[in-house]
């Protein structure tokens, strides 16, 4: 909607503006204005290029509670929680998933745990995946709800 606004009344309006005024509609708000793969750290408002990922099969469950975005950052902000951790080096491409497995267990997602205190099912969801041998990695996605596990071959998904 912004790109469509910007050419229908603001042809010239640079790129840096409508990033800009993107961080203001939410964390989501660069990302969806970029509407490519990025890592994003911060709050989501600071995006890096994201690596080009191997075939890998993923299983999303989501526990149908919700998790909503401002209480699950309002209870991180209110926690003693670990300063953001520096973007990890990344390749350009992960050659397969054992190496895109590898650098994610380097990685956190900060909101996970208040989500969980916030809503347990989400828990509940993790463990489960975690728990099922074909699963190579699991995790919450964003703020919430919805969960995913990574596996190598479309039959373990």
């Amino acid at each position: 909607a912004m790109r469509l606004l910007r050419s229908a009344f603001a042809p010239d309006l640079p790129e840096a503006s409508m990033t800009s005024a993107a961080k203001t509609l939410g964390a989501d708000g660069p990302m969806c204005l970029i509407s490519r793969p990025a890592l994003a750290t911060g709050y989501g408002e600071v995006l890096h290029p994201a690596p080009i990922l191997p075939e890998v099969w993923a299983v999303l469950v989501n526990p149908r509670t919700p998790s909503p975005t401002g209480p699950v950052y309002r209870a991180y902000d209110a926690a003693v929680a670990p300063e953001g951790a520096a973007t990890p080096d990344l390749p350009a491409r992960f050659a397969d998933v054992g190496e895109l497995v590898a650098c994610l267990r380097t990685t956190r997602n900060d909101l996970e745990a208040p989500a969980v205190a916030l809503a347990p099912a989400i828990g509940v969801v993790l463990e489960s995946l975690k728990a099922s041998p074909e699963t190579l990695f699991a995790r919450m996605s964003g703020s919430g709800a919805t969960c995913f596990a990574l596996c190598a071959h479309e039959a373990d998904a």
